[in-house]
């Protein structure tokens, strides 16, 4: 019986760890926590409704994969925005999303593009007409087209390591948002590639694509003022 819940705890361990890791993500991203700002592991447990042990681990795998810093003495903090950060993940971003589009522009159905293409619309008509649109629904609409691309590409790499990237891109994506709303454009820019993908033409769509992500850096950098 003793190993039995020697067991248990061992199993149920990860799953903690990894609420735990998926809940200061989301604060994160949805600015609850402030670049510079220094974690609680108590106030974070008590948010979380959990115990100390697994935020700490979350905290330490956060802090291995670079978001958050821990100065001796003080403690551990979200780390701050820079502009050499902002560059250098839009660089591997794109390096990888062209290489995903090799697989993915054949594996991607019609039906899935149309979907994408249909919640883009929607979005788009919706701001038309005045409505006002969540920065969280934004952000996640923003990246759908994406999101296709990397998940249909056959290099399971490369899933691997925009997970890490897109956490960034997301949380760079939502303060720019509050700072100013480019839905339109961006929008127009993401129904243009999908176009390029429902043409099947490779070399038309890494053009596009990589023309996107130079805009949207520069667009990212101005209204962080980085």
């Amino acid at each position: 019986m003793g190993e039995q819940n020697s067991l248990l705890r061992k199993t149920q361990k990860p799953s903690y760890v990894q609420m735990a890791y998926d809940g200061i993500r989301n604060l994160i991203i949805e600015e609850e926590i402030s670049p510079g700002e220094l974690l609680s592991e108590n106030q974070l447990a008590a948010y979380l409704n959990m115990s100390r042990t697994p935020v700490r681990e979350a905290i330490r795998r956060l802090q291995a994969e670079g978001f958050l810093e821990s100065r001796k003495g003080l403690g551990t903090f979200l780390k701050p925005l820079t502009s050499k950060d902002v560059r250098n993940i839009y660089e591997v971003r794109e390096a990888l999303e062209l290489i995903a589009c090799e697989t993915s522009i054949f594996q991607i159905t019609d039906e899935e593009i149309e979907e994408v293409r249909s919640s883009l619309q929607s979005l788009l008509d919706r701001h038309a007409a005045g409505e006002g649109i969540d920065r969280m629904e934004f952000s996640k609409l923003d990246g759908q087209f994406h999101d296709l691309i990397v998940q249909k590409s056959n290099n399971g790499y490369i899933k691997i390591l925009m997970d890490q990237i897109y956490f960034n891109v997301d949380r760079y994506r939502v303060i720019s948002f509050s700072v100013s709303l480019d839905l339109e454009e961006s929008t127009k820019q993401h129904l243009d590639l999908l176009d390029c993908l429902k043409e099947r033409d490779l070399q038309k769509l890494k053009m596009a694509l990589s023309a996107h992500l130079e805009w949207s850096l520069e667009l990212l950098l101005k209204h962080l003022e980085l």
